[in-house]
């Protein structure tokens, strides 16, 4: 199930992790479709996309990450696929009238609310927690200021890891995705009225492509209550499918963050530019994916399960 490149994580990325995968058995024939790309051309720039192939959360952490994951049992043995957790923001009011912010207890949280994740080929099924990350999730996101370091923006660095000691510190979620074999999501933006400036989507287990389009109108910026279940039809002229590899870190922020949509086609697998940037071309079948998507909360979006509409990452 797991290609030969990628055979480093199939220790946490098997059936026994989130449940069987249905991986078929097929023959491939030369690709009909453009070839996923390793990395961002120098031609094809999108502002605000930040993607390095070499810049990858170290094997060690991974797997951990995959372990707890599958300890917590927070995809219930494959019978759901999205899981949103919360941390706490601050605030100067809040601060000036309470005091010091209290440490969140990882292990306090309020009970799940299912729902479900849209073009992902299964549902219904995500679970929903708030007001705590768990320990294993702030070990990730403590690694990561080191790791984007020398690869973002100081401005980006500065937007997605303000000082711990920060006035004004919104909420940030965490949201977890399971995807088997032949499963993706629809092409969107991340909800407008609910998340912010800056996104990190960190790939574990199986690699995956990304495809992403300029959306047709601008207008997605000026409506606040644009759905991202129904985005505009994407301009196909700028389409860039790009290869996630297993342990990768994408950034999304400004013009890609608002002004393109991202999404996951749903096969068994991908043809992707052979290593070494040749025009030749590989068939990577997929295995068992997670990801885990890093989102600042807009003040008052807080509120899981009102009338912002269903939740999207990738």
């Amino acid at each position: 199930m797991t290609s030969p490149q990628h055979s480093e994580e199939r220790e946490c990325d098997d059936d026994s992790l989130f449940g069987g995968s249905t991986t078929s058995d097929m023959a491939f024939d030369p690709p009909s479709t453009p070839i996923a790309l390793r990395q961002i051309p120098g031609d094809h720039s999108i502002p605000g996309l930040h993607f390095n192939p070499d810049v990858r959360l170290p094997e060690t952490m991974a797997l951990t990450l995959l372990r707890n994951i599958k300890e917590f049992n927070y995809f219930r043995g494959g019978q759901v696929n999205q899981l949103m957790l919360f941390e706490r923001g601050r605030t100067a009011a809040l601060q000036s009238s309470r005091g010091a912010v209290p440490p969140i207890n990882a292990q306090e949280a309020p009970p799940a609310m299912a729902s479900s994740r849209p073009g992902v080929g299964h549902g219904p099924h995500s679970t929903t927690s708030s007001n705590s990350l768990p320990a294993f999730l702030i070990d990730l996101i403590s690694c990561l200021p080191e790791l984007l370091h020398d690869y973002i923006p100081s401005s980006t660095h500065e937007l997605l890891f303000p000082p711990p000691d920060s006035v004004n510190k919104p909420a940030r979620q965490a949201i977890l995705n399971l995807y088997r074999p032949g499963e993706g999501i629809t092409a969107h933006v991340d909800l407008l009225k609910r998340f912010g400036d800056g996104i990190i989507i960190v790939s574990l287990g199986s690699g995956t492509v990304m495809e992403l389009a300029p959306v047709s109108s601008s207008e997605v910026i000026a409506e606040p209550s644009y759905d991202a279940l129904q985005p505009p039809q994407p301009e196909i002229s700028g389409w860039l499918p790009l290869w996630l590899e297993p342990r990768s870190v994408l950034v999304l922020e400004g013009e890609a963050r608002y002004k393109w949509t991202h999404g996951i086609p749903a096969r068994d697998g991908d043809w992707v530019q052979d290593d070494g940037g040749t025009n030749g071309a590989q068939w990577i079948p997929r295995d068992v994916r997670v990801s885990i998507t890093l989102r600042w909360l807009l003040p008052g979006a807080e509120v899981v399960g009102g009338a912002l509409g269903e939740e999207e990452a990738v």
